[in-house]
């Protein structure tokens, strides 16, 4: 078909730069995520000088770090993932013949899709429900849990969309390859 031939090709053209700008938003979470892990390693050692100095201290530190960890290590997975630095075991890809190994791939690229997809959408529930709640941790450093919900559901959504993608790169590998 025609049609078919020529939209496709624009497609592909708006595919890439939303891969493009996708791939910059997950380098600028990682710089983010990496400058906060820079700045615990300031400001813990800061914190116990204070303390023995008995200057006072930072009594928000350690809920301070939990929360930017939970945030960080969620919101940098689809990084991690896009980079393959994620742990994976390829024993089984490895062994099979390379068609079948790509197909395996793109299979799993979907099921992680799938997968990230639902858990995105109880991120999202749980995040409603804990906004119409309004609950609270039991914590010093008190933030709504329905922002924690929302980093959750966030960061499911940007892995749900790096599977996407490696599914549609394994693709184009596989046409390019020939199989």
């Amino acid at each position: 078909n025609a049609c078919q031939e020529t939209s496709r090709p624009a497609m592909s053209k708006v595919l890439d730069r939303f891969e493009t700008w996708f791939n910059a938003f997950n380098t600028f979470i990682a710089a983010l995520v990496a400058l906060s892990i820079g700045a615990f390693a300031i400001l813990i050692p800061l914190d116990l000088v204070l303390r023995r100095m008995r200057w006072g201290e930072l009594p928000w530190l350690n809920e301070g770090i939990e929360y930017a960890l939970y945030v960080g290590v969620f919101l940098s997975a689809a990084w991690v993932l896009q980079k393959g630095a994620h742990v994976r075991v390829d024993i089984v890809i490895a062994a099979l013949p390379k068609r079948l190994a790509m197909r395996l791939e793109r299979l799993l690229d979907i099921m992680g899709a799938v997968l990230c997809a639902v858990l995105c959408y109880y991120g999202v529930v749980s995040a409603i429900t804990e906004y119409v709640d309004q609950t609270l941790p039991d914590k010093d450093l008190r933030i709504d849990n329905w922002y924690m919900m929302v980093a959750f559901a966030l960061a499911f959504a940007m892995l749900t969309i790096e599977f996407l993608l490696r599914f549609r790169r394994a693709g184009d590998a596989d046409a390019k390859s020939g199989f």
